[in-house]
């Protein structure tokens, strides 16, 4: 009987060699792809949101005798974005005022003050709220369809 030194070894590293690579473009496929929707996003709404794409963290990948994974991390608050934000009241307390010292045209009734300190806030009652991106859900589904071979 033949037999091959190290062949289950030297098979599961080119295995996994082959996973990092996939792995590794997938996750650029998808910071990539969510990067574009969040352009398209701010575009189409005039938001000034690049720091959602310049601050994503990538970490390098991670590989285990049996796996090989990756990290993505959007800023925090993008969840803001990415879902959407109906209008709602913010009321504070004691310690919370909010503060303007030149609320935007627009957002408060003709003949107010030029500054204001109030307990609570409509929060988009002008602006409709913040519809949602789907960027990053958007990305997710196209790269898992990619993995999959169904694109």
């Amino acid at each position: 009987m033949t037999s091959l030194p190290d062949f289950e070894d030297t098979l599961r590293d080119a295995v996994l060699d082959e996973v990092e690579r996939e792995v590794t473009d997938a996750r650029d496929q998808l910071v990539g792809d969510s990067e574009a929707g969040f352009r398209r996003y701010a575009a189409r709404n005039d938001y000034d949101i690049q720091h959602l794409w310049q601050d994503v963290v990538t970490d390098a990948i991670s590989r285990r005798p049996t796996g090989v994974s990756a990290r993505v991390e959007w800023p925090p608050l993008t969840t803001l974005f990415e879902y959407g934000v109906d209008p709602h009241t913010i009321t504070g307390n004691p310690l919370l005022a909010f503060n303007w010292s030149a609320p935007p045209e627009g957002t408060r009734p003709p003949g107010a003050p030029s500054f204001v300190v109030a307990e609570s806030v409509n929060w988009g009652s002008v602006t409709g709220g913040i519809d949602e991106a789907r960027a990053i859900r958007n990305a997710h589904d196209a790269m898992r369809a990619d993995l999959r071979g169904d694109a």
